[in-house]
């Protein structure tokens, strides 16, 4: 007799969230000569290079960027972490990053930061896209070959991304560039975060005064 096998739930728990959406518009001539103009002042990185203004975000050009980025940070808060205590997320450093042809950006996470977050101003979704790595566990973990990758086998997850894209993520993930394809040149904001306000508790001693 031929065993019936009830169809099993296969479910997720403690997932990374990856936050995305679009800016409501297009850039403005001010912002894009802005961006242009900036890259005459950059460092260089692995792989590629970033500006020498690392509070990029307060410049006037930028100052509606950052009210976009500001909600969609209160957004995050709100929907993602749902915090108890009326705290913010705001804003601390922020940088442009410039990636040519050939090119690329190292693998990285971002310390000292709760929340990070990549605006892209000029991308090609054909060619362009983040790589998200999972965190490398000591520990004896056999090689599988597989015949096809899901969320549940896979060590990388990239996504495509394409000027105007938002894209935010818990700051310990890992990512990156991988070499640039393509003649334009990949230009992203990034920036971190962290908390403002009053988080934990007082009566167990653990209140901490952002």
């Amino acid at each position: 007799m031929k065993e019936n096998l009830k169809e099993p739930i296969i479910t997720g728990i403690f997932p990374t969230p990856i936050y995305i959406t679009e800016i409501d518009r297009g850039f403005t001539k001010q912002e894009l000569n802005f961006v242009k103009e900036q890259k005459k002042h950059c460092t260089k990185n692995a792989g590629n290079i970033n500006t020498t203004d690392n509070y990029i975000l307060n410049r006037k050009e930028f100052k509606n960027i950052k009210k976009f980025l500001d909600k969609h940070c209160k957004n995050y808060l709100d929907t993602v972490i749902c915090p108890k205590n009326n705290i913010e997320l705001y804003i601390t450093q922020s940088w442009l990053n410039y990636t040519e042809a050939d090119q690329y950006h190292h693998k990285h996470e971002h310390p000292n930061s709760v929340v990070s977050g990549v605006l892209y101003f000029d991308s090609d979704i054909e060619k362009d896209k983040i790589l998200f790595t999972t965190s490398q566990i000591k520990q004896i973990k056999p090689t599988i070959d597989n015949t096809k990758y899901n969320l549940w086998n896979s060590e990388t997850w990239f996504f495509p991304v394409k000027t105007g894209k938002l894209i935010m993520f818990p700051s310990s993930t890992i990512h990156s560039v991988e070499i640039k394809k393509g003649k334009n040149t990949r230009i992203s904001l990034a920036f971190n975060t962290f908390y403002k306000g009053t988080i934990g508790s007082n009566p167990e001693l653990t209140e901490l005064i952002l």
